[in-house]
């Protein structure tokens, strides 16, 4: 699919005005939009760009966190059951948990926040003693986001709820944006912007269950990653 394509679409569900969302909660909106703009993935390959591009969506008046990528391979410093054992809590399934996002210098109930260390280029989950818990890589991290996210198509949503409560969204910005800036994602940690989603718990067997430790950010802010930001005019 050509970025003209791509445009043409846009503009076509714009007219359409607000549309029904055809999934309930946080992924409403980004389901919705695939659905009609005729995408069966979250990413999209758009030659005009040089590869694949993915794509994110938000609501204009949410504060709901995206996605931008996941990694815990080989950052504990203790076992992740210990890890949930230690710092969890039940939750509505009865299940000892641990599913909070944790920011910098910002302590959750749990006592868990994350330390920034420029010095050896590190960031780690401590506890409330200075424990280390988990440390990541910021360079591991900074390739990530640039192997995974080096072209987004970011798609902003106003919504409203018609006479039934039901959502309704209407896609009416959009942007490519390319070229993300290293150091504006670890800034992003720093002020807060960036955070890390801890997603386990424990299953009736005692194993853990872990949906993947997310790097996550408001739709909002996503676009203070990157250095080109190209309006598709809708």
């Amino acid at each position: 699919m050509t970025l003209k394509e791509i445009e043409r679409r846009l503009h076509a569900l714009k007219a359409t005005g607000y549309i029904p969302a055809v999934r309930h909660g946080s992924t409403g909106v980004g389901h919705t939009f695939e659905q009609k703009m005729g995408l069966s993935e979250t990413n999209i390959p758009i030659p005009d760009l040089s590869g694949r591009t993915e794509i994110k969506t938000t609501r204009r008046d949410s504060d709901s966190l995206i996605t931008l990528f996941c990694f815990n391979r080989g950052v504990w410093h203790i076992s992740q059951k210990d890890l949930i054992e230690r710092y969890g809590y039940i939750d509505d399934s009865g299940r000892k948990a641990l599913k909070n996002t944790v920011y910098a210098e910002k302590q959750i109930s749990q006592g868990l926040s994350l330390l920034i260390d420029d010095v050896n280029n590190k960031i780690s989950l401590i506890d409330k003693s200075g424990t280390l818990l988990a440390t990541w890589d910021v360079f591991v991290m900074v390739g990530k986001l640039m192997s995974k996210l080096s072209r987004v198509l970011f798609v902003i949503a106003d919504r409203r709820f018609n006479a039934d409560g039901e959502e309704e969204f209407l896609y009416n910005e959009a942007h490519i944006l390319t070229d993300p800036i290293p150091r504006n994602f670890i800034n992003a940690f720093k002020a807060g912007k960036v955070g890390i989603d801890l997603r386990m718990h424990l299953k009736a067997n005692g194993s853990v269950r872990n949906r993947g430790t997310a790097f996550r950010i408001k739709g909002i802010d996503l676009w203070d990653l990157y250095s080109n930001i190209r309006s598709l005019g809708i």
